[in-house]
């Protein structure tokens, strides 16, 4: 059997090698940082745009019937929990 033989790297082709790994990681931090930013901004405008409608849709029903007693407005403080039937 023959020896296995290992490429020896010279100093220069190391720090070569260092620092390309060094600009693929600030690379790929930086498209996870864009990601995240244009997920969190994304998710504001669909929260802004869900109230708006909702909003609308209460001016909507109240013009529709007045005589329909005011929706009830969730407690701010109190959790949100949903009524499941079985």
């Amino acid at each position: 059997m023959s020896q296995l033989q290992y490429i020896k790297l010279s100093d220069e082709q190391v720090r070569a090698r260092k620092r390309r790994n060094i600009a693929i990681a600030l690379g790929l931090l930086a498209f996870i940082a864009l990601v995240y930013m244009v997920t969190v901004s994304r998710m504001h405008a669909n929260n802004q745009a869900r109230q708006a409608a909702e909003e609308a849709a209460l001016l909507t029903l109240e013009r529709a019937d007045p005589a329909l007693p005011a929706p009830v407005q969730p407690d701010a403080g109190a959790p949100q929990t949903e009524n499941i039937q079985p």
